[in-house]
């Protein structure tokens, strides 16, 4: 997959997380290299499911998991350099992401 394809991966997967911040993400993609996707992704319907967690974190969990269940099988036939340049490439659509949103708030 040549990165055109990567950042256009990143992207979809991105725009099916509105209101998960990039910091959720990040801790989200540590669990995923640790232990991979598959197991990332039950932890994250996990925390989605917990009740003792903040609605906001049980929703950013349960829009991870939903967002990167429907690309599993894509990403799981990428290489393992390249899972983690998209899992890269869509923080930083949230990144671009947030800071439309907060430029737009100021304006």
């Amino acid at each position: 997959m040549n990165r055109e394809e990567q950042i256009a991966l990143a992207q979809q997967i991105a725009q099916a997380l509105p209101e998960v911040t990039r910091n959720e993400w990040m801790r989200w993609v540590q669990i995923a290299d640790r232990y991979g996707l598959e197991k990332a992704v039950q932890h994250a319907e996990r925390v989605a499911q917990d009740i003792t967690m903040r609605p906001a974190i049980q929703r950013a969990n349960r829009l991870i998991a939903q967002a990167v269940r429907s690309h599993l099988t894509t990403l799981q036939r990428l290489q393992t350099q390249e899972q983690q340049a998209v899992l890269g490439y869509v923080s930083w659509w949230l990144r671009i992401t947030t800071l439309r949103g907060s430029l737009r708030e100021e304006g």
